[in-house]
């Protein structure tokens, strides 16, 4: 158990257990030693090959050693070789998971299976001679067919390997067909002669591979090689200079030949469209440098110089690579609109001037890096030849802005098509016009449509939910058609006379025959001019499909529903959000979206992501699935997480200055020098050398210390270093416009958003379909990551100079502490840095390893030296993460295969699926599996041929394309292609070019005839609905239609490759305006042009305060889209007469074709009409119709008999300024006056207008008049008027509509305050509450201060107290919180003892409680988690000392029973040098070779001997000679011998010693020594728990509020290590307080006297002080706090006591003798004055005493003794005593209640009473000596008189007499006997009475 290797945690956590195997290797490792047999016997196989072939493939590729292991042996019985086919031709159906299906074919290619019992068990077949059992190998035969197939498409290199295997199945079928067996029938027959001619076919080209070059040819010659055999990354000998492809035109009328043929041809002319311009560009590239030396601008290509690869980047695609880069002009481009790198762009990189390339896609974009030259870039590389590339390595890099992710999936679709397997090939290849029903019509010919819905068109259709199901999904529904619909019930859609009347349907006729063909024909077509209802007629086909799916999604063999999706495919994101939102209003179903990202809000919550947590949450989704992808997330994330920390310090390390603390280990000796010789110099500029620490070496040795520097010297230095840079290399002459532009771009935000090509371009290709927690997962690993660099920050710094920053704006610069530099100097600098940090040029490692003075060295050799050490610094980083790459690769694959087939499933359970043809691509494997019966296209005429082709698969059956090839095409990258190759014909357009029947709609139902007349045009059958007819004129201009003809010529957008025309721009912008100005909203308006340029000509003159909420876009993103008023501008204008886009029909019939209401078009028309035959005939109709000129004719609508107003330039408009026209617009407001605009046409009842001029109106009786403007409320008379007030009679100014009664008089108050001070408020406010006129105040200590007159009752004394406490110190506290030096305030001098763990105590001066830091013991095994004033926990692990030579055999926590051994270590260090530590113990991370000076320091003596070994102590790091150590640590510590519990420390810097193996018996005794003492400290365990007891008792003794309080402290005082101190606190807390009120109850009962009555209420006071003092939060009584607390406890405890002397003196008057009356005056003095101290206390006590004799409290004249004597010589029970009026004491028996009159024997008064009521008026205090008796019964019933004194005493009818009174003195009763008090107060609960 000792030797086994452990991780460092359990990995249950996203973050745990990185030191052991990954929870993948350990689950692929689970099942290694189990018997194949229990994995892949014949019980597991029988269950694993009726399952999903997903499921199979994942199992095989999960048990892959058990798979390995069983294909592995020689034998095996016929049932489990067919079980084993069975599920590996299951697994091949699997189209997801080629990676493991590839895995799956390796091992069973190389396997005994397959080279031995496969070949007997076919052979097997031939020999059976019972044809029952030879048609058992009738299914094994398929299988053996389907396997051999899909191994040739998957691995067509292998055929050579299975060549033998084919010829045993060559002569077993023919045999077998020879035999007339039924085993190998037709279809089994044809199948292999097609897989046998395929394979000859392979071989044959393999054998006479053609060489020759290639040519284009126009359907003429075979091709020269298999397409499916080319691979989809371009080769070197695509990208040659004299390359010349072998492609044919796409047909565009006419036939294929075949299947192949057509294939070949779509897929090598969309291979050549991405690859054409690459080679072109690098064509062009390398012909310029060779003629000029340099690059010239490409037309084809953007070329990148400096390219370096920084290093690698983790993300969901796998791992990418991020790269540094460089371009000219690279500060100009904007980035946020540039098409350069952005996501999927196609980049080949090369550092031999293209002779070698490497291939990738930009992965990620972000705007923050590509603005400083970084981008992440997926390499189609292998990652061993990325990472072995040199570091060094330059490369240029040429761009290709082809998306390429989406043609790498189509061109893999064409590739998987098989021959044959092509649906609707008859119609796509051979062009056949005659269109069948489709498949699943023909099978059920009797099958009828209820077409209700479409009449109905309110019916929201309903299905069952198999995703987001709940309780109503699951009922059938029910639908309530109305009467109407009925006639369209049951239609037999290929009968016409079953059909009811188009009007039926809300169509016209030209969408009903639409409608009817769409659902008879298996390959529809619908063309859609614009406005005739594309969408309308796609969505009522849809909600008829969906209404009668039972007719399409039934399995034709089975009759039991198939679940087989819908699918809407649409080019663009819009297109595709507007037909599910359609959908979405009439269906409740299962609708799934995937393709770009969505704009719609409504489609966000459909889209595959949120689909993916929904099933997660309820646990539907294939347990199998579910664990494959949690395994694989894991080991990917753990990957992820050690690539990414390595490659942010890496890229830190090429991109920043780095601090030579980073570099230490790389600088070796060099470090030690450069340091001490910065330090020198700081030394000389004056600096202090703390303030130097925190400078940079580094940067002062390379030159630019000045920057975080102010010494004037160093910024001599550095101006002479930029006046070198500057003459090296000149500054940018554009740099103030460089400037200018960036102010701009800080301000674009201010403008309106426009949508630009980059914008649709970048949603088309960023698909949304990541998975959402794994994005959470990134999120947290980027902000542990962030976290992680942020503790490597404070631990040491990381960067000397941030040079990425180096030119930002500071937000606050600190001008004391810099020298101040301007942004040219700082940008001048950041570029010299970034070229030093760049270049290759370094110190070689001989030119290191000489010695020199590392300060003496040259600018140019410091900075080679300092790239030599970065070098070496980056090496060490890359080679932690050597082989984690590729891991991060598979892993990365085989998560998003898994994730495949998640997606797999919730697309197969799902109604509708909606994708864009990008996404459509990326699923074609998915969709060839689920395979869709029926595709809806959307868009179809857009999308190029190849990808409406791979989105078919096998089981479809109904395709319905809706488009119109009239309007926007397919756009191919490479324009000879679209033109010369018809490869911008898509499928749509070639399917009617071929006269295939199609649907042209007729109606337009969106523009005014105006602008429908110049459609016709392009469509002259095109007619208008009748709506169109009444749209209302558009307001302010004479034609709803105009064109503006100018001549202002264009600008060139080079970086863009576009255009703008500031002419066209500024009229658009001012017609915009003048629109809005007609009362136009801004959403009825839409901003038109074909060129980004212009877009962003236009955002620069458009701010959002005017503009927001009026679009701005390009022609080609406002596809499908309308709006009442379209603007649009054609922008070009040039000498070159050079049209462009606008040449291009289908562009221009949609720029055109936008509108409904009004379209203003501005542009060259004589250009336009010159260079297009279009537009030649649109200028000419708009000329015939008056509606083209140079001007645009605009009127007045308030005066529309005025002259035109023409508009032919942008300052034009300004002549209506309000929108109307120049004149006044003179209309009465309703408050009298007159507008004051110009004329304007919105507001023409001026309901929002708001009067600016002054108001009118009198506001009261004095006639005053208002002072506001008019349209502003009038509200109240302020005008100021004299008023007499009648509270106080004053006059003052009042406002005029104030009531005086209301009025606050400002006169000064003169009235005094209860104090005799005068009131210094004003006369109207309340008199002062708080008197603030200084007093002087005198306390009782004596002490006087002037106070504010309010405090005289609350403040306390402030004169500080200085006494001297217990502990030494002088105390702070002031007099008053000292209570006059009775109750000190707590000492608040830090205590800062050490403690037994050697921390120092934190803690105020006092008893110093358990250290409550975190306990620093540790061993080799575990460290202590507790705090440090806790008892440790032993460690229980087995020592791990030992060596070749000795070996400890005790448990850790054990004195080792084994010697030092001194023997010299063998290993070897990282540099390569002998490690110079002992045998056994750690080694040490110095050198002797490379740290020499810091190895032989001498310290203690022996260090720089030569045979010299070392000791590394752990705590602190410092090295010595293990002879002098061990001689330190065995000495005896003279100075702490006393004191001898302590750890050892370092002799250099003092720190403790708790980790070393070598003095590990030392450490361990003092360490126990130390846990005996905290053992004692902490108390023992039985006290502890018994004080726990004793407080849980004591507290509900305390009054609620305190009992909540001491809850309190006890939680909070016991939550960490606490001591019996602790308790002992609380528990005397709980005492003290019960003590107190007991002694306050005491003071409160005794205070009735008059007299004494100040003196009981001070000691009253004094009482709660020390409540309060004790009720605060301590953990123990200091001995000051407890001497106070005792002191002042005793002293009133005596003064209630002296108090009854003092009052017994008063009541008898007795003279006490001189000296005792001296004493009583002193000793008064003592218990009220001052502190009360032990002096004063024996001196008070001794008083006191005497007080006995002399005034005995009793006052019965008798002592104690005889007092108890009489009581029980009497017999009575309590309350039976009573007093005469002159105190004698009597008794009154029986029942206690007086029942009549006496006289008291000795005084003769009266005593008793009647009724057994008392006579007399007050109770008596103290007793005279005479006792007497009066009755039995206790009641007073008689009355007689006092012996003594004669007085009456008794009473009669239990009525004591008024001047007699109760002696509880005498029994200690409560109450007397005869009354209702003495029910309770005298009753003994625990006397049992009988």
């Amino acid at each position: 158990m000792a030797d086994r290797q452990r991780g460092r945690g359990r990995g249950r956590g996203a973050w745990r257990g990185h030191g052991g195997p990954s929870r993948d290797t350990a689950r692929q490792n689970e099942h290694r030693d189990v018997p194949w047999k229990l994995l892949l016997g014949f019980r597991r196989l029988q269950e694993l090959k009726d399952k999903e072939p997903y499921e199979v493939t994942l199992t095989l590729a999960k048990r892959k050693q058990a798979f390995k292991e069983a294909l592995g042996e020689a034998q095996h019985e016929p049932n489990i070789v067919a079980l084993f086919l069975r599920c590996i031709a299951k697994a091949s159906e699997c189209e997801t998971l080629r990676g493991n299906m590839i895995e799956i074919f390796v091992i069973l290619e190389n396997s005994l299976f397959f080279k031995s019992s496969l070949p007997a068990y076919i052979f097997g077949a031939m020999a059976e001679a019972s044809h029952d059992r030879q048609m058992n190998y009738k299914q094994p035969f398929r299988d053996i067919l389907t396997i051999v197939r899909d191994f040739r498409l998957k691995m067509p290199q292998s055929i050579v390997s299975v060549m033998g295997f084919n010829a045993i199945l060559d002569t077993t079928f023919n045999t077998l067909r020879n035999m007339s067996s039924d085993v190998v029938d037709d279809e089994m027959w044809e199948s292999y002669l097609e897989y046998k001619e395929a394979q000859e076919e392979s071989l044959k080209r393999m054998a006479t591979k053609k060489t020759e070059k290639r040519q284009e040819v126009d359907n003429e010659g075979d091709p020269p090689d298999d397409f499916r055999e080319l691979t989809i990354f371009p080769e070197k000998v695509d990208v040659q200079i004299n390359a010349e492809p072998f492609i044919r035109r796409n047909k565009k009328t006419g036939g294929y030949e075949n299947t192949d043929h057509y294939l070949d041809v779509q897929f090598r002319l969309l291979r050549e469209d991405f690859i054409g311009p690459l080679r072109d560009g690098i064509k062009e590239y390398i012909e310029a440098v060779h003629a000029t030396g340099k690059a010239k601008r490409l037309q084809e290509l953007r070329i990148y110089t400096d390219v370096q690869i920084i290093s690698p980047v983790c993300n969901n695609s796998g791992l990418c690579r991020r790269i540094s880069f460089h371009c000219k002009g690279m500060n100009r481009i904007r980035w946020e609109s540039s098409k350069r790198l952005i996501y999927g762009s196609l980049v080949c990189l090369s550092s031999d001037n293209f002779q070698t390339l490497l291939f990738a896609t930009v992965a990620d974009r972000d705007l923050k890096n590509i603005q400083k030259g970084l981008v992440d870039v997926k390499f189609e590389t292998d990652n061993r030849t990325i990472a072995n590339i040199p570091e060094d390595t330059v490369f240029v890099m040429a761009e290709t802005t082809a998306y390429f992710e989406a043609y790498r999936h189509v061109l893999l679709g064409l590739q998987n098509v098989p021959n044959g397997g092509l649906p609707f090939e008859k119609y796509i290849v051979r062009c056949f016009t005659e269109t069948a029903l489709p498949a699943y019509l023909r099978r059920n010919p009797d099958a009828v449509f209820d077409l209700r819905p479409l009449v109905d068109e309110d019916m929201i259709l309903r299905a069952r939910r198999n995703i987001t199901a709940n309780r109503e999904d699951t009922r059938e529904p029910i639908y309530n058609f109305s009467v109407r619909s009925e006639e369209a019930r049951r239609v037999k859609v290929d009968n016409l006379k079953t059909w009811p009347a188009h009007d039926l349907f809300h169509l016209d006729m030209s969408q009903f025959r639409a409608v009817q063909n769409a659902l008879m024909r298996e390959f529809a077509i619908i063309q859609g001019p614009p406005g005739t209802g594309k969408t309308y007629i796609g969505l009522k086909v849809v909600k008829a499909l969906l209404h009668n799916r039972h007719l399409w999604n039934t399995n034709p063999d089975t009759g039991q529903e198939d679940n087989r999706p819908l699918l809407v495919v649409c080019y663009t994101n819009h297109a595709l959000d507007q037909f599910l939102e359609g959908i979405l209003r009439f269906f409740k179903g299962d609708i799934l979206r995937l393709g770009s990202r969505s704009s719609s809000e409504i489609m966000k919550q459909l889209n595959i992501s949120n689909m993916r947590m929904t099933m997660r949450k309820k646990r539907e989704v294939p347990h199998i699935i579910h664990m494959e992808r949690m395994s694989t997330k894991h080991t990917m994330k753990t990957l992820q997480e050690e690539i990414n920390k390595i490659c942010i310090r890496v890229e830190m390390a090429k991109r920043e200055l780095l601090h030579e603390d980073t570099l230490e280990a790389a600088m070796g000796k060099l470090f030690t020098r450069l340091v001490s010789g910065f330090e020198y110099r700081m030394y000389q500029y004056g600096y202090e050398m703390n303030k130097a620490k925190k400078l940079s070496a580094m940067l002062e040795w390379l030159g630019y210390g000045n920057i975080l520097t102010e010494d004037p010297a160093v910024q001599d230095q550095q101006e002479v270093q930029n006046e070198n840079n500057v003459q090296n290399d000149h500054v940018n002459e554009n740099d103030d416009r460089i400037n200018n532009e960036e102010n701009q771009d800080d301000l674009m935000d201010e403008f309106i958003n426009v949508i630009d090509e980059l914008d649709a371009e970048m949603n088309m290709r960023q698909l949304d379909i990541e998975d959402l927690e794994n994005e959470e997962e990134n999120d947290a690993l980027v902000t542990k990551m962030q976290q992680a660099l942020k503790d490597l920050d404070v631990r040491k710094p990381v960067i000397a100079l941030n040079v990425s920053q180096l030119d930002a704006v500071d937000k606050k610069p600190d001008i004391s502490e810099q020298w101040q530099m301007t942004k040219k100097q700082k940008k001048q600098m950041k570029k010299t840095l970034r070229k030093e940090l760049s270049s290759n040029d370094r110190m070689t490692i001989e030119e290191v390893s000489r010695n020199f003075d590392i300060w003496g060295l040259r600018q140019k050799d410091r900075w080679r030296l300092y790239r030599f050490w970065v070098n070496a610094y980056c090496e060490s980083l890359q080679e932690k993460i050597r082989g984690k790459e590729d891991e991060f690769q598979v892993a990365c694959a085989k998560y998003n295969e898994v994730l495949m087939q998640e997606d797999r499933e919730i697309m197969r359970q799902s109604t509708i699926i909606g994708m864009t043809t990008t996404c459509a691509a990326r699923y074609q494997s998915v969709l060839q599996e689920i395979r869709p019966r029926i595709i809806v296209v959307e868009e179809a005429a857009e999308v190029l041929e190849a990808h409406i082709v791979s989105t078919l698969s096998r089981g479809c059956e109904h395709v319905v394309l809706i488009g119109d090839h009239k309007q926007l095409k397919p756009n191919p990258t490479v324009y000879k292609l679209a033109i010369k190759y018809n490869l911008e014909i898509s499928l749509f357009e070639r399917m009617i070019c071929n006269n295939m029947a199609y649907d042209c709609l007729q109606f337009q139902h969106r523009m005014r005839p105006d602008i429908s007349k110049m459609l016709r045009k392009i469509y002259p059958e095109l007619k208008d609905d009748d709506a169109v007819k009444g749209y209302e004129d558009v307001k302010g201009i004479s034609s709803n239609v105009f064109f503006i003809d100018h001549t202002y010529e264009e600008t060139s957008e080079d970086d863009l490759k576009s255009h703008s025309n500031e002419h066209e721009a500024d009229y658009i912008v001012a017609l915009c305006r003048y629109l809005l100005l007609q009362g136009y909203e801004r959403e009825q308006i839409t901003v038109l042009t074909l060129y980004s340029g212009q877009l962003f000509a236009l955002r620069r003159r458009m701010p959002k305060s005017l503009y927001e909420g009026i679009r701005v876009t390009v022609v080609d993103n406002f596809q499908g889209e309308e709006n009442d008023i379209i603007l649009l501008s054609l922008v070009r204008s040039n000498e070159d007469g050079k049209i462009g886009f606008l040449s291009i029909e289908n562009r221009v019939c949609v720029a055109l074709s936008r509108a409904k209401m009004g379209l203003y078009v501005i542009g060259n028309f004589t250009l336009m009409s010159s260079k297009s035959k279009l537009w030649c005939s649109i200028t000419d109709h708009a000329r015939r119709n008056m509606f083209l000129g140079e001007a645009l004719p605009l009127y007045c609508q308030n005066h529309p008999n005025e002259k035109i107003l023409f508009a032919a330039e942008p300052s034009d408009f300004k002549k209506a300024p309000e929108g109307g026209c120049m004149k006044p617009c003179e209309y009465r407001l309703p408050c009298g006056h007159t507008c004051a605009r110009a004329c304007h046409t919105y507001d023409r009842d001026h309901e929002e207008y708001e009067c600016n001029k002054p108001c009118t109106k009198i506001l009261c009786e004095r006639n005053h008049r208002c002072s506001r403007r008019c349209n502003q409320e009038c509200g109240k008379c302020h005008e100021w008027v004299q008023k007499i007030l009648p509270k106080c009679g004053h006059t003052q100014e009042v406002m005029c509509y104030i009531d005086p009664v209301n009025w606050k008089c400002t006169s000064r108050c003169l009235k005094s305050l209860p104090c005799g001070h005068l009131c210094r408020n004003l006369c109207g406010e309340a008199h002062t509450e708080y008197c603030t006129m200084k007093v002087v105040k005198k306390w009782s200590c004596g002490h006087s201060e002037k106070i504010s007159c309010y405090q005289q009752h609350t403040a306390i004394c402030t004169k500080k107290c200085e006494q001297e406490l217990e502990c030494g110190h002088i105390c702070e506290g002031t007099c008053g919180e000292c209570i006059q030096g009775r109750l000190h305030v707590s000492c608040r001098k830090n205590c800062n003892r050490r403690l037994v763990c050697e921390h120092p105590c934190l803690d105020r001066c006092s008893n110093c409680p358990p250290c409550i830091r975190q306990c620093e013991n540790r061993c080799k095994h575990s460290y202590c988690g507790k705090k440090c004033g806790q008892l440790c926990v032993p460690c229980a692990e087995l020592c791990e000392w030992q060596c070749r030579h000795h070996k400890c055999d005790k448990i850790c926590s054990e004195p080792c029973n084994r010697p030092r051994c001194n023997k010299p270590c063998k290993k070897l260090l990282e540099c390569k040098h002998q490690c110079i530590g002992l045998c056994g113990e750690p080694c040490p991370n110095l050198c002797k070779v490379c740290h020499i000076d810091n190895v032989t320091e001498v310290f203690l003596g022996n260090e720089n001997e030569p045979d010299a070994r070392y000791v590394q102590l752990e705590d602190c790091g410092h090295v010595f000679e293990f002879s002098d150590l061990d001689q330190w640590m065995d000495m005896i510590d003279e100075e702490n011998s006393d004191t001898a519990i302590k750890l050892k420390e370092c002799p250099k810097c003092k720190t403790a010693i708790r980790r070393n193996l070598r003095y590990g018996n030392m450490i361990k005794q003092a360490l126990r020594d130390i846990e005996s003492v905290k053992r004692r400290m902490l108390g023992n365990e039985v006290r502890k728990s018994q004080m726990e007891k004793s407080i849980s008792k004591g507290i509900p003794t305390l009054p609620v509020k305190e009992q909540r309080k001491i809850r309190e402290y006890h939680s909070d005082l016991t939550k960490g290590p606490f001591d019996e101190n602790t308790l002992s606190a609380i528990e005397n807390q709980i005492n003290i307080v019960n003590h107190v009120n007991n002694l306050k109850a005491k003071f409160e009962k005794d205070r009735d006297s008059v007299y004494y009555r100040e003196l009981y209420d001070k000691g009253i006071e004094h009482l709660d002080d020390c409540y309060e003092f004790t009720l605060r939060k301590r953990r123990y009584f200091t001995v000051q706090e407890t001497n106070d607390l005792t002191a002042e406890l005793d002293r009133l405890q005596r003064l209630r006591i002296f108090l009854k002397y003092k009052e017994r003196r008063r009541v008898i008057e007795t003279a006490l003798p001189r000296e005792l009356s001296l004493d009583f005056m002193t000793a008064e003095e003592y218990l009220t004055k001052g502190t009360f101290t032990n002096i004063r206390k024996m001196f008070v006590d001794k008083t006191l005493e005497t007080l006995k004799t002399a005034l005995p409290l009793s006052g019965l004249a008798i002592t104690d003794k005889e007092r108890i004597d009489i009581v029980t010589a009497i017999g009575l029970g309590k309350g039976h005593w009573f007093k005469c009026p002159n105190g004698h004491v009597y008794a009154i028996g029986n029942c206690g209640g007086a029942n009549q009159h006496g006289i008291c024997p000795e005084c003769k008064s009266q005593i008793g009473g009647m009724g057994h009521l008392v006579a007399g008026n007050t109770t008596a205090l103290e007793m005279t000596r005479h006792v007497y008796c009066i009755a039995d019964c206790g009641g007073a019933t008689v009355e007689s008189k006092c012996p003594d004194c004669g007085s009456v005493v008794g009473g009669s009818g239990h009525r004591l007499r008024q001047d007699n009174r109760f002696a509880p003195e005498m029994d200690g009763a409560s109450n007397p006997a005869w009354s209702e008090q003495a029910n309770m107060g005298n009753y003994d609960p625990f006397q049992i009475r009988f």
